[in-house]
């Protein structure tokens, strides 16, 4: 807070700050925020360098458009803006959601008084739990909105409103024009969260996987096999909330199976827990294009190998990291691995050690999306001797990679950041 006494007794008597957008909503919803937004009427490039050093490091985050940011070894994350319009309402009215519209003068702030600028209702929004575009036209300033409103309705329990959802199925189709790296960014936030099925829902609702993933649109209605209840884009989200379930809660591990895993997945750099995500997300994206009725019968044969190749290209238009590639690709290509070595005649630690010399480090995180890929085959399979053995299956793998790696596994690393 010192840095942020000394920038408000800097400006005093030459212009006024406040602070805005996500550090007010999450004060009003009790949270503790993580960055801090600020807005002065002031220019940001004027600013003395000697009111962050040498506690912070500031560098632009949009020359262009005049936005500085403060990093600081301990503490927030400050951006500082120049105000927008004449005044700090006019300002806020061109803002996305009105959630993130409501601004408190940064004096106040640090005296702790509530005595908020807002505009547009987004503190009475806040209270109901809706999420309300803050003009019409918000929108068409910045298509990747969407994404962000989707990401704050899941984050933080908000409820889309009519009237904005219909803006979003609006503007979606501008949505691939935008750089990948910025729709990546909102996904990954989606994604990483408790409530990533919701993400999917919402992005199914707003039609942003019809322009931005047409190859997970391409999914639906296609019908499958005897062996499963459901189409394929039915039983694809249907794995993904379960294994979103699995990673957050521990959901069907066995309790040996519950500790390696979660300090498995803790372990995990953050950008690899968001590419197992999106695979396990993509897992089965080969299946349309590989479909053939065969004397009656539906099959998908090579479905894996096509799906890491088509997986891998969406990680490309997201520009993801190479080793964030190779994890989809593999995770992709070796999902169903796991359950065809079980079947196998005298299953033993050889079929184990072919698995791992294949997936490597990939392997725990494919094995344990193998109980969520079973599940979602049809209801009520939680509670079958048959669920039981793929549990002890999943254990028996994973006893492997953690207790008798050097033994059993001796793989090639393939994650490293």
């Amino acid at each position: 807070m010192e840095l942020i006494q000394s920038l408000l007794t800097y400006i005093k008597g030459k212009g006024e700050v406040w602070v805005v957008g996500g550090a007010v909503r999450d004060h009003l919803l009790g949270l503790e925020p993580r960055e801090l937004d600020l807005v002065t009427s002031l220019s940001p490039a004027h600013l003395p360098p000697s009111l962050w050093q040498p506690e912070g490091h500031a560098f632009w985050l949009d020359e262009g458009r005049g936005i500085l940011r403060i990093a600081q070894p301990q503490g927030l994350t400050i951006d500082i803006a120049p105000l927008q319009g004449q005044d700090i309402a006019a300002d806020l009215r061109r803002r996305d959601f009105t959630v993130n519209a409501m601004a408190i003068r940064l004096e106040d702030w640090l005296q702790n008084r509530t005595a908020l600028i807002d505009p547009l209702g987004g503190q009475a929004d806040l209270a109901v739990k809706h999420l309300r575009l803050a003009a019409p036209d918000a929108l068409l300033d910045d298509p990747v909105r969407i994404l962000r409103g989707i990401r704050r309705a899941v984050t933080r329990s908000l409820r889309v409103d009519s009237t904005t959802l219909k803006a979003m199925q609006e503007i979606a189709p501008q949505l691939p024009a935008e750089p990948g790296e910025r729709i990546a960014a909102e996904l990954s936030h989606c994604f990483l969260h408790p409530q990533a099925a919701l993400a999917d829902a919402l992005m199914l609702e707003a039609g942003v996987i019809k322009e931005l993933f047409p190859e997970v649109e391409a999914m639906g209605q296609v019908t499958q096999n005897k062996y499963h209840q459901f189409t394929v884009d039915e039983h694809s989200r249907r794995a993904f909330a379960t294994f979103v379930d699995i990673v957050h809660h521990s959901s069907y591990l066995t309790p040996r199976s519950q500790p390696w895993f979660a300090d498995y997945w803790q372990s995990l750099a953050t950008p690899l827990r968001v590419a197992t995500m999106l695979a396990a997300w993509l897992h089965d994206i080969g299946k349309p294009p590989t479909r053939v009725i065969r004397q009656g019968r539906v099959t998908f044969y090579e479905h894996e190998r096509v799906g890491a190749t088509m997986a891998v290209a969406i990680a490309k238009r997201l520009r993801l990291s190479k080793a964030q590639q190779e994890l989809i690709k593999c995770f992709v290509r070796w999902h169903m691995y796991p359950m065809q070595l079980w079947r196998s005649e005298k299953f033993g630690p050889r079929h184990i050690h072919r698995f791992y010399r294949r997936t490597g480090d990939v392997g725990p995180l494919i094995v344990v999306f193998t109980l969520a890929d079973y599940l979602a085959k049809g209801d009520n399979l939680a509670a079958t001797e048959q669920f039981a053995a793929h549990q002890q299956m999943v254990e028996n793998f994973l006893h492997a990679f953690f207790c008798r790696k050097e033994e059993l596994v001796a793989p090639q690393p393939l994650l490293n950041g």
